[in-house]
C-alpha cells in the first residue's frame, strides 16, 4: 500500500517488468544523493511509459556542442518486430530530425514533425524539454514506420502524449536542478 501511495505521489515509478525506481521528486524529501542524476536517468522511466502508451519508440536527444547534430542519450521501444530503435550515442544531422528542429528553432506550434526526410519510411514528432529558465535543453521524440500513422494522426494521437511526458520530465528535471546542475548526458 505504501509503494502505491509513493507511486501516486510521484516518488517512485513502476517499470514494465513490475520493478520500482525512485524518481527525482524524492529529492523534495531530502535525499541529496539523487541530485547526481543525469537528464537521461531522469527521463528514462518517462520514456518507457511513453513508448508503452503509444506503442512506438521514444527517445531523448541533445544538441552536440557544435549545434549541428543531435545525439541520442536515452530511448525506449515497445515490444514489436518493427520499431525505430536508435542506438544510444548515435549522432544525426540536427536539421534532418524533428528533435533537431525543436532544439534549433523556436517553433510557434511547440513541436516538429519530420515525414520521411531523414530516411524513407521513417516519421517522427518531437517536443522540447526546458530547464528551469525555459531554455530548451533536450528533445523528446517518438519515431515510427510511416505506414502506421499519417502525419495528421501523429499530431492528434502522439503529440498530446509527448507534451504530457515532456511536462513530467521537466517537473523532475526542475526538482533535481534545485540541488545541483543536472548533466544533459
Amino acid at each position: 500500500l505504501a509503494l502505491i501511495t509513493h507511486e501516486h505521489a510521484g516518488l517512485v515509478a513502476q517499470s514494465p517488468n513490475r520493478t520500482y525506481t525512485l524518481t527525482p521528486r524524492v529529492l523534495s524529501l531530502g535525499f541529496p544523493p539523487l541530485s547526481r542524476l543525469t537528464l537521461p536517468e531522469i527521463a528514462q522511466p518517462h520514456l518507457t511509459a511513453l513508448a508503452s502508451r503509444v506503442n512506438e519508440s521514444a527517445s531523448l536527444s541533445v544538441l552536440s556542442d557544435s549545434g549541428t547534430a543531435i545525439q541520442y542519450t536515452a530511448q525506449a521501444s515497445p515490444s514489436r518486430v518493427m520499431s525505430a530503435r536508435i542506438p544510444l550515442g548515435t549522432r544525426v544531422p540536427a536539421p534532418a530530425t524533428s528533435s533537431g528542429r525543436v532544439l534549433l528553432t523556436n517553433l510557434a506550434e511547440g513541436y516538429a514533425l519530420v515525414d520521411e526526410e531523414l530516411e524513407a519510411g521513417l516519421r517522427s514528432i518531437a517536443v522540447p524539454i526546458h530547464d528551469r529558465t525555459g531554455r530548451p535543453v533536450a528533445a523528446l521524440n517518438v519515431a515510427m514506420h510511416a505506414a502506421r500513422r499519417t502525419p495528421e494522426a501523429c499530431v492528434t494521437d502522439i503529440l498530446p502524449a509527448l507534451r504530457e511526458t515532456a511536462t513530467h520530465i521537466e517537473t523532475d528535471l526542475h526538482t533535481a536542478a534545485r540541488f545541483t546542475p543536472v548533466p544533459p548526458t
